[in-house]
């Protein structure tokens, strides 16, 4: 297994520093980079959750329908959403939780599992690329506009 990354308070109140030291054009290259990143990511969990056979429709709806905030200088993914709706009137926001996590009561999930069947393995397998690609992206993008 990899080694955990972990930031502390201090490492994120400086990163949170370096942005607001950034012009408006070093700004939008880090949120072009972190989108790209979560759209990375957001294939590879569309990839993890076509494979899924219980409930393969309503997972491949929830998948699908992932959205990348463009605005975003970390990149950030977002699934379920009141507006992607099931014939029954049920929303990919209301039953996403339920296919990822399952359910030990209701019928309609899968057995429960805390580690998740889809998106959470996926960004746990991710995570040290994810984490190190995204650093890179930062320290370029310093060393372009420090100069």
């Amino acid at each position: 297994m990899a080694d955990a990354i972990a930031y502390d308070k201090a490492d994120l109140r400086q990163i949170k520093g370096a942005f607001k030291a950034m012009d408006d054009a070093a700004l939008n290259e880090a949120k072009v980079q972190s989108s790209a990143l979560a759209e990375f990511l957001g294939k590879e969990i569309l990839q993890a959750g076509l494979g899924r056979t219980r409930s393969a429709k309503a997972v491949q709806r929830v998948v699908e329908g992932y959205k990348v905030s463009k605005s975003s200088k970390l990149g950030e993914l977002s699934y379920g959403f009141a507006g992607q709706r099931f014939s029954g009137g049920a929303t990919t926001q209301m039953l996403w939780g339920g296919l990822e996590f399952g359910s030990k009561r209701l019928k309609q999930f899968p057995t429960r599992n805390k580690d998740g069947y889809f998106i959470y393995p996926t960004l746990r397998r991710l995570q040290p690329q994810l984490i190190r690609q995204w650093e890179e992206s930062f320290n370029r993008i310093l060393k372009k506009w420090d100069d």
